[in-house]
């Protein structure tokens, strides 16, 4: 990935005016290294338009901690960034897959009505135990059908945060319903 930044010292030279809020140079690191960046992330996620995002917050979070960051190889820095959420991206695909793949099985089994009074019994209880903002976020999600972007509009949060709040979301559901789940596949094997 090479950059249009001549040597260290320019680029730390431009990193020191960012960390003073010269939005000029931080543009000028942003136009540098955005293309490239979008390339790398690509090759992990397979998809331009995610990672042109993924991308894009890692460059407004580098803006919003500008003043805290001690970056001492630009390149480095943006590259692990990138990876680091490129590989958290694809955890939380992973966890959204898994539990749309359990909710699909569970759909399939003809359950006794009283079983699935249980199961839901069960389901809500967990769901009950969330969070306030995570519940509101996996209710808007799960049961009103929004869009992440949708529910990140009415929270006045963004789409990330609605995104990570959901795995957090599912991922504590799979947790706590493990043990219901052995227990009702263990009634019907």
């Amino acid at each position: 990935m090479s950059s249009s930044l001549n040597g260290n010292s320019n680029e730390q030279a431009l990193l020191l005016k960012v960390k003073k809020g010269d939005e000029h140079a931080f543009e000028q690191i942003f136009k540098s290294y955005y293309p490239h960046l979008v390339l790398f992330a690509q090759k992990y996620l397979g998809d331009r338009d995610s990672s042109e995002s993924l991308v894009q917050e890692v460059f407004i979070s580098m803006w919003e901690k500008r003043r805290e960051l001690d970056i001492r190889s630009l390149k480095g820095f943006l590259v692990v960034s990138v990876r680091n959420r490129c590989t958290n991206e694809l955890k939380h695909q992973k966890v959204v897959r898994d539990y749309e793949k359990a909710d699909n099985i569970s759909q399939q089994i003809e359950w006794p009505q009283y079983t699935e009074t249980i199961y839901i019994n069960r389901i809500n209880q967990v769901i009950d135990e969330l969070p306030a903002q995570r519940q509101r976020i996996f209710r808007m999600s799960r049961m009103d059908g929004l869009k992440y972007r949708e529910i990140a509009e009415k929270l006045n949060i963004s789409p990330k945060t609605v995104e990570a709040q959901m795995g957090k979301a599912l991922k504590y559901l799979r947790d706590r319903l493990q043990p219901l789940k052995q227990q009702l596949l263990s009634i019907f094997l």
